[in-house]
């Protein structure tokens, strides 16, 4: 479960641009709303079941740009370049989850 704060965060800093160029195949990123989630690789596939994605420059108080992909109302993922970027951004989500 996603603390209010996190969540706050996370909306506060999306620069909310829909309709941003998708991530790239082989970007890092784990469904933010999945406490047992993970970062994986995501696929062109994975990515295509996404129905927006919009540019957060802030993300959880950090600095690496993301992008937030919603799937469907289960399925949200916290996009990144790099695998060590992704991994930071869920450990900091779930520091400071409940």
């Amino acid at each position: 479960m996603i603390s209010n704060l996190s969540f706050l965060i996370l909306i506060g800093a999306s620069a909310a641009t829909a309709g941003a160029h998708p991530p790239a195949p082989g970007s890092f990123g784990f469904n933010w709303l999945a406490a047992d989630s993970h970062c994986k690789k995501l696929s062109a596939h994975d990515l295509s079941k996404a129905s927006q994605c919009t540019v957060s420059n802030n993300a959880f108080g950090l600095s690496s740009k993301s992008q937030l992909c919603k799937v469907d109302s289960h399925v949200e993922y916290m996009v990144y370049k790099t695998q060590a970027q992704c991994q930071e951004a869920l450990e900091t989500m779930q520091a400071n989850g409940p």
